[in-house]
Formats: structure tokens, sequence, C-alpha cells
């Protein structure tokens, strides 16, 4: 009996061990694998942001005098010239003050021609000896404030006219009529601000973006860069810009510090508008017709099975491609069993620094290392393959695997 019990237990145990021997190649036999093609294209780095176009020169014109509006010459998107006339205040009030002031005058400069008339003579008297000091200063005082007098009435006489001067609203600058903010009949008042009549903007075919850019990538935005850009109007045009300015004056809005580009944008078709949204993409970085692998590939875990099956063929490809201190690092983590999972697997790599599996020309499960360049959400360039042996274009990569039932 206990002969029949030890026989038995022996068939058990070499049952079991046979089991786990065969297991991890057991399952990766049942594994079904999804793939992903290499392609060649072209593939951009970009930072993201929002902005408002504007005009690159904008002036708003207004009234340094108060008064009622007579005529207004000028519409929205009217072109106009500097020096043209826009706008005339009412000037009987300013022509009525005139006449004052030139009539005040005219009685000051009589006033002071007499004076003056009575001083020479008491000089001349006084010199001779025949009237007092008394008299002599007298005469001078008098003839000191009228001329005062006379000088105040002419600053008067010339306030006036600079006045009706400024009761002629012209243009600074050669541009577009962009905002009009009275009506002909309206009363505006100057005591404390000058009120706002028009906003010119200089030149519409050449525009500006201002764009905020968080403090986390204000690092990569340079003058020059070149930018695209959409607005909600066109949707699926894509306009260009290029980085003019970067200010550096922060902007904290809802607790994250942002800086303002400005982006030079040429507008000589009149699509765009003072005012719109854009949707902005800064070109950090840019390659052409180069290998390009989908980030699924990447990113793909494989299971126990397989990981352990490839186990010393990863150990083999990084001692024979990757440099020596990267493959010390990436040895070690294979070695230890609480990193070597399909998770962790690769986290001692470099982020510069990738692989994926694939199944070479024998149909066998394979593992190659790669240079990653460029990077975006879906896709990543490939530099360079570390064994030197590049797979073409169109060469299928795991990207994923089912079992099959």
């Amino acid at each position: 009996m206990k002969k029949w019990s030890s026989i038995i237990l022996g068939i058990l145990l070499i049952t079991a061990g046979f089991y786990f021997i065969l297991k991890p190649e057991m399952d990766v036999d049942k594994l079904e694998f999804t793939y992903t093609n290499l392609d060649k294209g072209n593939i951009e780095s970009i930072v993201s942001s929002t902005g408002t176009l504007e005009a690159i020169n904008t002036v708003e014109i207004g009234t340094q005098i108060s008064g009622t509006i007579k005529k207004i010459y000028v519409d929205y998107n009217d072109k106009v010239t500097a020096g043209q006339l826009l706008a005339e205040m009412d000037l009987k009030l300013l022509e009525t003050n005139l006449i004052s002031t030139q009539s005040n005058f005219a009685v000051t400069e009589t006033k002071f021609n007499q004076a003056k008339e009575e001083y020479e003579r008491d000089k001349s008297l006084f010199n001779e000896k025949v009237i007092s000091q008394k008299e002599y200063s007298n005469s001078k005082y008098t003839y000191q404030q009228s001329k005062s007098s006379m000088e105040a009435a002419l600053a008067a006489v010339k306030g006036i006219k600079v006045s009706i001067g400024y009761a002629h609203i012209t243009s600074p600058i050669s541009g577009t009529v962009t905002e009009r903010s009275v009506e002909e009949g309206q009363t505006v008042a100057a005591s404390f601000a000058t009120p706002r009549m028009f906003i010119i903007a200089e030149d519409l075919s050449k525009m500006q973006i201002l764009a905020d850019v968080d403090e986390s990538d204000i690092g990569y935005i340079k003058f020059g860069m070149e930018v695209h850009f959409t607005v909600q109007t066109f949707p699926e045009k894509q306009f260009n810009g290029r980085v003019s300015q970067i200010r550096l004056q922060p902007i904290e809005m809802n607790n994250v510090v942002n800086y303002q580009v400005v982006i030079d944008v040429n507008n000589e078709k009149g699509l765009l508008l003072p005012g719109m949204t854009t949707n902005i993409e800064f070109i950090i970085n840019r390659a052409n017709n180069v290998l390009l692998i989908n980030n699924s590939a990447l990113r793909f875990r494989p299971n126990e099975a397989m990981l352990t099956e490839l186990k010393p063929i990863l150990e083999k490809k990084a001692k024979e491609v990757l440099p020596d201190s990267i493959q010390q690092r990436f040895l070690e983590g294979i070695y230890d069993e609480e990193t070597f999972t399909p998770t962790n697997f690769k986290k001692k790599l470099p982020k510069i620094i990738d692989g994926f599996f694939y199944k070479n020309s024998e149909n066998k499960l394979d593992f190659k290392f790669i240079e990653i360049g460029i990077k975006t959400g879906l896709q990543s360039e490939i530099k360079r393959f570390f064994d030197g042996d590049e797979l073409p274009e169109k060469s299928k990569v795991i990207n994923g695997i089912k079992t099959k039932k």
C-alpha cells in the first residue's frame, strides 16, 4: 500500500514539475497578437495655447474739449488717412468765448499802451528830477501790471483758438475705423478723462496674436518660432505666424502663472478680424519623412509568460547594443523580481530610449531597442535602431495580445 502511495506521489510531483516548466511556453503558444505598422511621415512637437487677434497698431481717438458733436464724417470700417477730418464739435460756444476774450484783450492792450506812454514820460521826468521817486515807482508798477494783464488776455485768446482747433477731430494715422462710440448731437465731457470717440487700426493686413503661455511651457518658446493656428469661423483652415516677442511680465490667472507671447500674422486676404479667438500650436520641433511608430506599440505590456520567455533575449540584446551605463541599469531592472514585470520592465530606460516587440524573419518573438526623437500623443520618431538593423516601412510591430478561444 505504501509502495503504491509513493509511486502515485512521485507521478504527481513529476507532472507538476513538467507543468510549471512548460507553462510559460504553453501560455505563449496560445497568444494571438495585434499589430501596428511602422510608417514614414512627418511629425511635429507642439505646445498648445489660445490667444486673441489684434491689429498691430491701434489708436484710440477722443476729444480734449467738452461740447456737442456737430458732425461725424466717418463710420465703421471706413478707410482713413493721416490728418483726415473725422468729426467736428459745435463751435458756437467757443466762437462766443473767442469774441469775448478778443474784446478783453483789446481793452487790456489799450490800457497797456496808455500805461506805457505814461511810464516812459515819468521816467524822463524822474531822470530830470522833476518828479519824486514815489511817483515814478507808481507809474512803473502800473505799466508792469497792465503789461501782465495784456499778456494774460492774449493767452486766453490763444487758448480759445487752440480749443477751436481741437474741435476738429482728425486721424493721427492711416488705417481702418474699427469702432465709433459717438453720434451726431451727442454731448461729451472732457473734464476728467478724454472721451473715446473712435478706434482706428493702422493696417489690418498685418495683425498680431496675444497668446497666454503657461509657465511650464514658456521655456520652449523662442523668438522667430513658427506657429500654426485656427479660428472658429474657419475651423478647417490653418493659418501661420511667427513669434515676435516674449513678454517678461508674468500674468497670474486662477493661480497659474502665464506669460504673454506676441505672434505676427499676415492677413493680406482679410479673413482674420480683430478680436477673434485663436487655437495656437507652437512648433517646437519638426522632422520630415522619418520612420514613425505608433505609441501603442511602445506602451504594449506583455503577459508574464511572454516576458519570462523573452527575458534571455532582452538580456542578450541589452548587452549587445545598449551603452554601458544604460545597459547596467536595465539589467539591474530585469534581474530584480520586483521591477521585472509587464508594467515596469522598461522603467530603468531613459526617456529617449525605448523598445518594442515584433516577430523576426523566423516568425519568432523578438525585441528591438530604439532611440526616440520627436514624440506626440499618437506617434514617436525612431531616430535609430541600436542594433543597426533597421526595420523597413510597413513592418508589423506588436501592440496588443488576446488569448485564443
